[in-house]
This record gives C-alpha cells, sequence and structure tokens, in this order.
C-alpha cells in the first residue's frame, strides 16, 4: 500500500500537535458534539429522574441536643479520702458517646416514649387491621425492632477536641426528632443518677451490715479484755502503770525514808553511847543529844554552881545557905544523870524500832516484787487482748464515719454532666436537600452522558474526518463529498432528493459541486507515471471496501465534473455485476464494454456521449456476460492504452474490492486509485482490508474520499477536516 509521503501534510502536523497533548480536550468535546442529542436525552432522563427521586423522598428533619461532661465531679458533701478526685479526660468523654448510641440507652428512650406503639418504629402497624403487641414475646420483638430502628437513626458526636457532645436525630417527623434527641441525654443523665444513688444506697448498706458485725467484734475484745484483767487481778491505778506498780513505787519510797531514819537513830544511839562511855558531863550530852529538858536543867544547874561559887566565897563549908545550894546543884546533878540515861534508852528504842520497820518494809517489798513479776507474764497477754480491741474499735469507727457519710451523701448524688441545649422541633427539612439533588443531578447527567459518548464511541467502528482516515488508514485524505440532503438549500426546499448527477449539472455552484471539483483538481495534479502520455491522460479507477458507498454516483459525478470543466472525459463501467452506472446513464446500449474487449465491436461503435454533462460513456449491455479474467486480460490493458490516445481523463466505475476480485487488477491497471469510504458506515476494519488488498497488487492508491456526508453533523462534530468550518462559508454555494 502507498503510504503518505514522507513530508506530512498540513492536516498531520496539526492532528500531531494535538496528540502531544497529555489530555486533549479538544477530542473529547468533538466527541460530545458528535453524540450531542444522546447526550442531551440522556442528561434530560438523568435530570427527570434526579427530579422525581427528589419529589418522592419524603422529607426528614434533624434535631440536635447538646451535653457537656463535667471535667471534675463537685460534691454537695465533700468525702475526705487519700486519692484524689479523677478528671475527666478524653478517653472519658468517648466513653460518654458509646453509652449514649448504646442499645442500653436507646432502650429506655423506647420504653420512655413509647415508641413501640409508634408506626415509625414498629412498621406492623402499617398493615390494615394490626393491633399493638400483647404477649411478652411480641413486645420484645417489637421492642428490639424499635432500638434497632432508633440506633440507625441516632448520631452521637464529639465537638472537635472539647467536652461537649451532640446528640442529632433524624426523623419524618419533627416532633419526634426533637423528643427523641432531648430523651436519650435526659435518660443518659437519669442512667448516671440512678447509678450513683444505687452505688450510694448499697454503700450505705454493706456499711451497715458491716458496722454491726464490727460492734459486735469490739463489744467481745472488750469484754475478754476486762474478764482477764479481772481474773488476773490486773488494774491500772494510772494510763501508765498498775496497782502493783504504785504500790512497789510507794514502798520503796518508804524504804528509802526508813532506812534514813534507822541511820539517824543509829547514829544518835551511838553518839550517846560514845559520850556516856566517855563519862561527858550532860552538858556536851545534852548539847549533842539537842534535848530541851537537859537545857533546862543545864541552866539550873549554872544558876546553882554559881550560887554555890558565890556561897563558898562568902561563907564557910558549913553555912546552911552553902549547903542548900550544893544540895540543890546535886540535885541538879541527879536529874540531869536521869534524863540522859532516859534519853539513852529513847534513843536505843528509835533505833529498834526504826530497823524493826525497815525490815518490815523491805519485806513487802519483796512480795510486791514476786507479784508484779507474775503479773508482768499476764499483762503480755492482757496487751494482746488491748491491742485487738484497740484495733477493732478503730476499724469500728472507721467504718461508722463512712457509713455516716454515705448517708449523708443520699440524695445529694450527681450525674457528672449535664445538658447546654435541648433539641428544638425542627422547622425546615434537612432532606431532601434541593442543592445536593441539583448536584447529583449534573453528576448524574455527565456521567450518563459520559457513559454514552463512552458506548457509542467504542460501538462506533467507521470513519468521521480526514483526521481519522490519515490517523486509521495511513493514506492521504483527499476530500469529502457531501451527502445531498444535508445540503441547506435541498433541505429548505421541502422536495424529494435530486438524483446526485443530475442535481450536479443542475446546481453547479453547490457544495456538491465544489466537491467533486476539488476532487478533480487533485486528481488532475496528482503525479501518475513516467511517461509523458501518463503525465496527460489520467485514468482513475474508483473503488470501495463494501457495496453502498456511493461509489457509482461518485465516479459518475467526478467524470460530469471533469468534462464539464472542459477536459474530455470518459466513463467506463467496469462493475460487470451490477452495472450501476450504465442502467442510469444509457438505458439502450447497442454495443457494450465486453464486445469491445472481444473485438466483436469498435470503441466508436460502443462509446456513448451525454449531452448533459458532455461525458463520453463506455457502458455494458444487461444481457452480456463477461468473464471473471477479462477485467485484468491483455484486451483490457491494450483497450486502456488506445483511451489514452483518445480522452484526457478516464474515470473506471469497478466493483468494490473485498467481494470482487476483478477491481484489484483494474487498480493494478490504471494510474490512480480513488477509494471510497462512506462517511459514519464503512467500518475502519474493512477500509484497511481493502487498502492492503490494492497495495498488494501495486496500485497507486491516490488518497481516501469521506461519500455522503452530513455537512451539517459533520460541521457541529468534526475536527481536523474542512466540513467543520461549513457554516463560515456556506455562503460561496448557491
Amino acid at each position: 500500500m502507498n503510504k503518505m509521503s514522507d513530508t506530512p501534510l498540513p492536516l498531520d502536523r496539526f492532528v500531531a500537535e494535538e496528540s502531544s497533548e497529555l489530555i486533549d480536550l479538544r477530542a473529547i468535546g468533538r466527541a460530545f458534539r458528535k453524540h450531542l442529542i444522546p447526550v442531551f436525552l440522556v442528561s434530560i432522563l438523568a435530570l427527570a429522574a434526579t427530579a422525581a427521586a427528589y419529589f418522592l423522598t419524603t422529607p426528614s428533619y434533624l434535631a440536635t441536643a447538646t451535653m457537656v461532661v463535667e471535667r471534675q465531679a463537685q460534691d454537695v458533701i465533700p468525702v475526705e479520702t487519700d486519692s484524689p478526685a479523677l478528671t475527666t479526660d478524653s478517653p472519658t468523654v468517648d466513653t460518654t458517646v458509646e453509652i449514649l448510641q448504646s442499645p442500653f440507652i436507646a432502650g429506655r428512650v423506647v420504653d420512655a416514649l413509647k415508641l413501640v406503639q409508634e408506626p415509625e418504629f414498629n412498621p406492623a402497624l402499617l398493615k390494615e387491621g394490626a393491633s399493638p403487641p400483647t404477649t411478652a414475646a411480641e413486645q420484645r420483638v417489637a421492642r428490639d425492632r424499635a432500638i434497632r430502628i432508633l440506633g440507625s437513626a441516632l448520631k452521637v458526636q464529639r465537638e472537635g477536641v472539647s467536652y461537649a457532645i451532640a446528640v442529632r436525630y433524624t426523623s419524618e417527623n419533627p416532633k419526634m426528632a426533637a423528643n427523641i434527641a432531648n430523651a436519650t441525654i435526659d435518660e443518659y443523665l437519669l442512667t448516671r443518677l440512678e447509678g450513683e444513688a444505687g452505688s450510694t444506697q448499697r454503700s450505705a448498706d454493706l456499711l451497715e451490715t458491716r458496722l454491726e458485725e464490727l460492734r459486735g467484734e469490739v463489744l467481745a475484745a472488750e469484754a475478754q479484755v476486762a474478764q482477764y484483767r479481772s481474773e488476773e487481778g490486773l488494774f491500772a491505778a494510772t494510763d501508765v502503770s498498775s496497782i502493783t506498780q504504785q504500790e512497789l513505787s510507794v514502798l520503796n519510797n518508804q524504804l528509802a525514808e526508813a532506812r534514813a531514819a534507822e541511820a539517824v537513830a543509829n547514829s544518835r544511839l551511838a553518839t550517846a553511847r560514845s559520850q556516856v562511855s566517855q563519862g561527858l558531863t550532860g552538858e556536851s550530852l545534852g548539847a549533842a543529844l539537842e534535848s530541851e529538858v537537859v537545857g533546862a536543867l543545864r541552866s539550873q544547874r549554872a544558876t546553882a554552881s554559881a550560887e554555890v561559887a558565890n556561897l563558898t566565897t562568902r561563907y564557910g563549908p558549913r553555912h546552911p545557905s552553902l549547903i542548900e545550894a550544893q544540895s540543890q546543884l546535886a540535885d541538879i546533878d541527879v536529874q540531869i544523870g536521869a534524863e540522859v540515861e532516859r534519853i539513852v534508852a529513847s534513843l536505843n528504842t528509835e533505833a529498834t524500832a526504826a530497823r524493826g520497820r525497815t525490815a518490815s518494809i523491805a519485806s513487802s517489798i519483796a512480795g510486791l516484787q514476786n507479784r508484779l513479776a507474775v503479773d508482768s507474764d499476764a499483762s503480755v497477754r492482757l496487751s494482746e487482748l488491748e491491742r485487738n480491741a484497740a484495733s477493732a474499735r478503730e476499724l469500728y469507727q472507721g467504718f461508722l464515719d463512712r457509713y455516716k457519710e454515705s448517708v449523708a451523701r443520699q440524695g445529694t448524688e450527681t450525674s457528672g454532666a449535664k445538658e447546654v441545649s435541648r433539641a428544638a422541633i425542627p422547622a425546615m427539612p434537612i432532606s431532601p436537600n434541593p442543592l445536593l439533588y441539583i448536584a447529583v443531578a449534573f453528576v448524574a447527567a455527565g456521567a450518563c452522558s459520559t457513559a454514552v459518548v463512552a458506548g457509542r464511541e467504542f460501538m462506533e467502528n467507521g470513519l468521521r474526518t480526514a483526521a481519522d482516515i490519515e490517523k486509521r488508514l495511513q493514506v492521504s485524505a483527499l476530500g469529502s463529498i457531501p451527502e445531498i440532503g444535508s445540503l441547506p438549500e435541498v433541505r429548505k426546499s421541502r422536495e424529494p432528493i435530486p438524483w446526485p448527477p443530475q442535481f450536479l449539472i443542475e446546481h453547479p455552484k453547490s457544495a456538491f459541486a465544489e466537491a467533486f471539483r476539488a476532487l478533480k483538481t487533485s486528481l488532475v495534479m496528482a503525479p501518475a507515471g513516467r511517461s509523458a502520455a501518463q503525465r496527460q491522460t489520467k485514468i482513475i479507477s474508483i473503488t470501495s471496501a463494501l457495496p453502498g458507498e456511493g461509489k457509482t454516483s461518485s465516479a459518475i459525478c467526478l467524470a460530469s465534473a471533469a468534462a464539464r470543466s472542459g477536459i474530455r472525459t470518459l466513463l467506463v463501467d467496469c462493475d460487470s455485476r451490477r452495472q450501476a452506472s450504465s442502467r442510469s446513464l444509457a438505458k439502450s446500449i447497442k454495443h457494450g464494454l465486453t464486445a469491445v474487449l472481444n473485438g466483436e465491436a469498435s470503441l466508436q461503435q460502443a462509446i456513448v456521449h451525454d449531452e448533459d454533462s458532455g461525458t463520453y460513456f463506455l457502458g455494458q449491455k444487461p444481457d452480456e456476460e463477461t468473464p471473471f479474467d477479462l477485467m485484468g486480460s491483455q484486451a483490457m490493458t491494450d483497450l486502456l492504452e488506445e483511451l489514452r490516445g483518445q480522452f484526457q481523463f478516464v474515470v473506471l466505475d469497478t466493483a468494490p474490492v473485498l467481494p470482487v476480485a476483478e477491481s484489484r487488477m483494474l487498480a493494478a491497471l490504471a494510474d490512480l486509485v480513488l477509494f471510497l469510504v462512506q462517511w459514519k458506515k464503512t467500518p475502519a476494519k474493512a477500509a484497511e482490508i481493502g487498502l492492503h488488498q490494492l497495495d498488494g497488487v501495486g496500485a497507486n492508491i491516490a488518497g481516501v474520499v469521506l461519500s455522503r456526508v452530513d455537512v451539517v453533523e459533520q460541521a457541529r462534530t468534526g475536527f481536523g477536516d474542512a466540513g467543520l468550518y461549513f457554516k463560515q462559508y456556506k455562503e460561496y454555494y448557491a
């Protein structure tokens, strides 16, 4: 197959530049323009379906209630404890969220609002003649169903990182939505209060029971201490000593005093005896014993002694006064001696008594010491019993304090959370949201349109533009031939569509006629052969891949356009099977192409001249049978050489390439091959196969022409083709 020349056409450059883009937006737009009507219809259906869904959707209302979790619980009656109060943290708030949307809280809401009797939560009530559940099993099933329905529409969410929690409920009934949102918070707070109250009551009951046990234990322990103390005689005089210890302390003090008194008595007795034994006078002894009697007698003796001394001086030894004075002095000495003996005897008695008292106290101390040893052994057991009793009393006192606190706290419990705002009855529905439905409608329309375009593009295997031809077939596109029925002048006339060759003659200034003139120009200017004859005369073979692609009418119009431009043109009907051009141009042919090739008639006898178009025509008689190999025979080659000398432009109307092999033979004999592809209809694969077969026989393919092009649709959807600008230059055609 002859490929396009190495130097790309401007169209090739244009397409190459576009294809270099990552996303070809122009190609996408072209695809949508190609399928504008299906896209429009699908979009309308999508919009209508969305609108229907919007109006058929039951409105839903959203109610929101808000509560806040307290950061730290405030006790009305503070409780002294060693552990600090726990503050609320993020996991605590998350836990509260989970509890709020738990089936337990939902069940309490269902029971509080009696939702089992509402059709929204008990669909069974919607049935005609249905009644509320009566049996326990039915009520349980209905309650579980209501809990599931409520939970599916309940949304509990923490507001950011704060301690606030929003409870939202969506319902078709706005009042029901507000009631459920508020009831959810109310039931949660009530649950917390009931839990705290129950915990306090349980603590009080448990403490009360334990107090009774501890009271009995304290009484038993104290009774055991008293009994043991009584049995062992362990009575305490003070908090730090017993009676025995106190008595022993007193006796020890008395013993010390007795021993001191005994020492004094013995010392005085020993002094007195010593002085008596030394013959000391009463004066000395009295002074030592400190006796008042001796002192008085000593004074009297001193007076008497002074009187004796005075009388002795004055009188003689026999003077009665002296004798009387001496007698008084002697009497006083006798009294002093007697008093000294009495004092010594008294001192001896005192010393003996002191010794006896000391011995007695010592004996008592020894007895008490023995008693104290026995008491010490018993006090070990007593101390143990006292410790047990003290421990029981302390434990009892602790429980008693806790019990009093629990009793005092009853009725002052807090829930640890509070309601911030109650849900109001919503006035506007949250769904259906018109903006959302509009967005969905446009998205659905776009998606459906894209799917339709993609599907139609995938299913479409035809060729539309010159760019498609050059990209897919790798062959130059020589132009496009309009469909007569799509031309503006034909559409406005509302008359039956005329026969193409006749329309070309009657409308020489139309776009249809201009297309064939342009095609003729391209073929005339195209290089064909090396000889001068080949450069002056062009033999053009017109073929296609499949039947019905406008090949015959195009061949007739091309020949007519060439003839009307002053070129001596011959049209040869080489389709021996259908003979379409022969039937249309010459109803009565005396000699056909087969007769000329067989030598049964001369070329001049077989050629017919059409006065209207100026075209010469070599057709075939309907009753002639043409051998299959005749078109590729030497006779055909000789005929073509003969035609070169008589005509400037020879058009061969051949059969389609795929079903008929003789078309390839004629293509190999022609100077140029014009390959027709019907716009949008001819499969690209069929065209590829046909061109490949022509290339296999060495045919010189001038290019591909799009036939039967709808110029209106092409102007709307085409790209890379001159037909895109048909609206701009259609005024040039009449």
